[in-house]
């Protein structure tokens, strides 16, 4: 473990998020000495401040005692593309406690991805609207639009980064996400797509090369075990490639066309994760019943979008008690609460 290298990378994460030292060290309840000392090498974090110095530094814990900062390149966009369904299933649809959108922005805001497209109907365009408007109290850039992705992109000032596509409503859960989206950002010239093992789903079965260079994609190939993987409906890929992504109807047979004639790869996680499709009624009730479970059991509140971004440093402490109130005496209102509590407490 090198301590220089160590520093260097805390060093350079903490200017790329926009902290001074002092900024750093009020949010994890040290002195900024301590920061000092570990930029210089003297010193490393306390396991206890470990965790919270990664999340901060839009990092994993990893990455951070090896002096990785190849990860993270700031350079990247997201884009939510949602598709009609015939039960009224949108972003604005709640699973336990809240909204579909909450899961699909946080994917983005865990790899410091801040400006973000949203294509939708004339429902969901009026609920983001009215509901985070252009993403600025949640120290993001948003753009809904309602029509087809070509348009929205012509409109869209954001078209020269690398893209982070997320083409439909999903729930992923499992452990270390960031890293895994961070490790399917490093090669930008590649067109990528996640996978997770699964069985008894309708997506595509996936075959790849020892390179995790997919060399089939078969809709019709069923998932016989836990083994099989199978893509989720996430994408990365280069700037160069967003207009080609744009103008195809059907992001699905875009894939399955480029897969053709073209190289794309795989970004496996690993097993243990678990994606739930959210298009029925009934994967409404599933979701939510698995929400309630992981949260119950480990006390917090998965993909809680004002906590996600109070963590990444996108908000201050003392908006993300302004979004507390906002949902008065409810159980999610009073969780975020109970976050500004604790760092008032340490503070005390």
């Amino acid at each position: 473990m090198d301590v220089n290298k160590i520093g260097k990378a805390i060093a350079c994460l903490r200017k790329r998020a926009g902290y001074t030292q002092k900024d750093l060290a009020d949010r994890i309840g040290i002195s900024d000495k301590a920061v000092s000392k570990w930029e210089r090498g003297i010193g490393l974090p306390e396991i206890g401040y470990l965790r919270r110095l990664s999340i901060l530094l839009d990092t994993d814990s990893d990455s951070l005692l090896a002096g990785d900062v190849v990860h993270h390149d700031g350079n990247w966009q997201g884009i939510i593309v949602t598709e009609e369904n015939p039960y009224g299933i949108g972003i604005h649809t709640m699973v336990y406690d809240k909204p579909i959108v909450y899961f699909l922005l946080s994917y983005f805001l865990l790899v410091g991805i801040r400006n973000i497209l949203i294509v939708c109907n004339e429902r969901e365009k009026r609920y983001m609207d009215e509901t985070m408007g252009d993403g600025s109290e949640y120290g993001i850039r948003l753009f809904s639009f309602t029509g087809k992705l070509c348009d929205a992109v012509k409109k869209w000032d954001g078209e020269a980064m690398n893209t982070m596509l997320v083409y439909g409503r999903c729930l992923l859960y499992g452990v270390d996400q960031t890293r895994f989206f961070q490790k399917a950002m490093i090669d930008k010239e590649r067109f990528t797509v996640l996978a997770l093992p699964k069985r008894n789903c309708r997506s595509s079965h996936i075959q790849m090369d020892v390179n995790k260079k997919i060399v089939s994609s078969n809709e019709d190939e069923p998932l016989r075990t836990q083994y099989d993987y199978s893509d989720i409906p996430i994408l990365l890929f280069p700037s160069r490639l967003l207009h080609d992504v744009a103008k195809e109807e059907d992001i699905p047979t875009f894939i399955y066309k480029y897969t053709s004639e073209n190289e794309m790869y795989v970004a496996m996680l690993d097993r243990g994760f678990v994606e739930i499709e959210v298009d029925s009624f009934d994967h409404v009730q599933e979701a939510s019943a698995f929400l309630k479970i992981v949260q119950d059991k480990c006390g917090m509140n998965v993909y809680c979008l004002e906590e996600v971004a109070w963590r990444r440093g996108l908000i201050t402490t003392k908006q993300l008690r302004m979004h507390g109130n906002r949902y008065g005496t409810t159980e999610y209102g009073a969780y975020i609460l109970s976050l500004c509590d604790r760092v008032s407490g340490r503070e005390r």
